[in-house]
């Protein structure tokens, strides 16, 4: 596939999504979606579509044996990515956001590691991979996510308190992202010392199938309203003023995932594993940083121009950074 029509095909995708998010900033402007109905609405999406959607993911393809070790072996390096890149992040934004307020320092740093994996990384990773017979991209994109949910509520909750007391490893153990994770893999990996035939994995009931894939379904619409929302009530021309601001989305969008591509593929990491690695480096600003900072008193405003104006900018870099990615791949 050649770059411009990968950068079609993921800007199609990307597309929709804004679509949904102007939904989502429609109806915060004429006050059809709340402060406190968006907050339920991103509760429902954390603690029960996002763990549908992984064990969906897991269960909805029954691979042959050497199929399974294939995809196993493929798990591994996304989480292993995942991890280096997250450490790498970390030690990156100590070094460049030093800022004397500590309000817009602590901000700054967790809004350029934590991208919007969750509300956009999966959903686009779903629509541009997934295919009837395959889950791949829910899969390694779901494992992508229990780490950012592991470095979120470690590293990510006591730089932004500012207190290590505030991590809570009940909260990491019991997320339901990792939960979605190891459960998904238990119906996905079980059978594999069960039994001796051809093919394996766990075949869940029709009824248990289709309910999974109607909650899953709720993945793409529900995050983009809720991004949607916080869109109508930023003050974006302060973001534009902001030229701090301007280097924290820079870094987001455009240093890290341009990197991790480089690096990864120096590496000789190709295809799916590479592709979904990218799309979550690549996603805006995640709506945690705002939660997060609503949460332990930092600048909030800032936090929601961060968000609101990366994922603007995001409609125009993720097809530029993932076409390239998918025609190298």
């Amino acid at each position: 596939m050649d770059f411009l029509s990968s950068f079609f095909a993921v800007a199609e995708k990307v597309g929709l999504l804004f679509i949904l998010i102007a939904l989502g900033f429609l109806c915060q402007r004429i006050k059809i979606l709340t402060e406190e109905a968006n907050k339920c609405i991103g509760d429902l999406v954390m603690y029960f579509v996002t763990p549908c959607v992984i064990i969906n993911a897991f269960s909805a393809t029954v691979y042959g044996r050497e199929e399974l070790l294939v995809v196993l072996k493929n798990i591994l390096i996304v989480a292993l990515i995942a991890i280096a890149m997250h450490i790498a992040m970390i030690l990156v934004v100590h070094l460049i956001f030093r800022s004397r307020n500590e309000d817009r320092r602590r901000v700054m740093r967790f809004a350029a590691v934590f991208s919007n994996a969750g509300f956009i990384a999966l959903p686009l990773a779903q629509a541009l991979i997934d295919t009837p017979a395959s889950r791949e991209g829910s899969l390694y994109a779901a494992v992508y996510l229990a780490v950012f949910n592991i470095a979120l509520w470690t590293w990510g909750l006591v730089d932004m308190s500012g207190d290590k007391k505030n991590m809570n490893w009940r909260k990491i153990i019991f997320n339901p992202g990792i939960i979605g994770v190891v459960v998904g893999l238990f119906v996905f990996t079980s059978p594999l010392y069960m039994t001796f035939g051809e093919t394996v994995g766990i075949r869940l009931p029709g009824l248990v199938l289709d309910a999974l894939s109607a909650v899953s379904a709720l993945n793409l619409p529900l995050p983009m309203l809720i991004v949607g929302f916080y869109l109508g009530k930023a003050d974006l021309l302060a973001a534009f003023r902001d030229g701090m601001s301007w280097l924290c989305i820079a870094v987001r969008l455009l240093a890290f995932p341009l990197i991790l591509l480089l690096v990864l593929w120096g590496m000789g990491v190709r295809g799916n594993v590479l592709t979904v690695s990218v799309i979550g480096a690549s996603a805006p600003v995640g709506a945690t940083a705002t939660i997060f900072a609503a949460k332990f008193d930092r600048d909030t405003d800032l936090s929601v121009r961060l968000v609101s104006l990366s994922t603007i900018l995001s409609m125009i870099t993720m097809p530029i950074i993932i076409g390239l990615t998918q025609v190298i791949a």
